[in-house]
Order: structure tokens, then sequence, then C-alpha cells
């Protein structure tokens, strides 16, 4: 028998059905197991036929059940957590901004700023942590951090990069140029 995660909110679950166009009908007076128990028939309805394109990267109901069956990774941090995570992301910056000195930052040795990296990448759904990870990277001869971004966030953040590349052509002319004020 197929089980969801309990990790995955009612909310989730309605936006997955949205987003995959799986033929659900609910209510918001559904609680969270109605929602569960219609996606699990529509998942054991529909075996074998293929996914649309998503902003979870599922190709086919077997790979939306293997994610459906793993911990929600766009989990809701709690607000103490994610407080916490944006401060090591700030102690890790201001290390970054003061030229890689540690005598100027909060930290006391290399390995204790590896161990906030290792701890925080993967939270890279927060602007912070991209921000640390970025910094960290511009120097050279260290262990470069990639942060660790949900696809729905990375689509996000491709199509804001998109709309800020596009007309953004200067034309710089040189020469001799005559300016007269009327």
């Amino acid at each position: 028998m197929f089980e969801i995660h309990k990790s995955f909110t009612k909310y989730d679950l309605i936006n997955i059905a949205d987003n995959l166009k799986l033929n659900i009908v609910y209510s918001t007076d559904d609680d969270k197991s109605q929602i569960k128990r219609k996606v699990i028939e529509c998942i054991q309805n529909n075996m074998g036929s293929n996914l649309n394109e998503n902003n979870y990267n599922l190709d086919s109901i077997r790979s939306l059940m293997l994610y459906l069956k793993k911990e929600n990774p766009n989990k809701r941090l709690s607000s103490k957590d994610k407080d916490s995570i944006i401060t090591i992301s700030k102690k890790i910056i201001h290390y970054c901004k003061n030229d890689y000195k540690l005598d100027l930052s909060y930290y006391n040795d290399e390995q204790s700023i590896l161990d906030d990296l290792y701890g925080v990448k993967r939270y890279g759904d927060i602007l912070s942590v991209r921000i640390a990870c970025k910094l960290w990277n511009k120097q050279s001869n260290k262990i470069k951090f990639n942060p660790i971004i949900s696809p729905g966030k990375q689509k996000t953040l491709d199509e804001k990069n998109k709309l800020k590349n596009i007309n953004n052509k200067l034309v710089i002319n040189s020469g001799t140029f005559i300016l007269d004020f009327d």
C-alpha cells in the first residue's frame, strides 16, 4: 500500500496536484487525510502514465510516488530555525566582507566556518544562505559550496534572471561630442 509521508501538508498536496494537473476534485473543507486519500486514488488509477512539465522535475507517476514517500524537501522551517540559519549566514557574510580575516569575524578557526556552511547550504531557498555561499566561493583555493535550492525556487530565480537580462544592451559611442545647452 502506497503511503504519503506525514511531512506533506494539506496545502503542499494541493499545490502538487494543481502543478501536476492531477484529476482531483477537492474542497477547502477537505482535511489533510481526505486530500491524501484523493491523491493516492488518482496515483493508483494513473499508474504508468507520464506527467507534464512541472516545478518538481517529476516525469512519471512512479517518480511522483517516490517523491511523496520521502520527507518533504520543501518542509517549512519554524521561525526559530529560520532565524538561526539566517544568523549563521550573516556571520559567514560578515567574515567574507571583512576580507576573509578570522580576527575580524565571529569565528575562531576556519573549520567552524566550514561546519556552518555544511549546515546551512541545504537551505538554499533562503536568500542569506545563497549570498553566504556566493561570497565564500569567491575565495580561491577553497572548498566551493553550492546551496541546495528547491526546483520551484530555482525556476523562480531563473525567470527573474531572464527578466533582468532582457534589453540590457548598453551601447557606448566614443569620439568627440559637442553638447549645446540652450
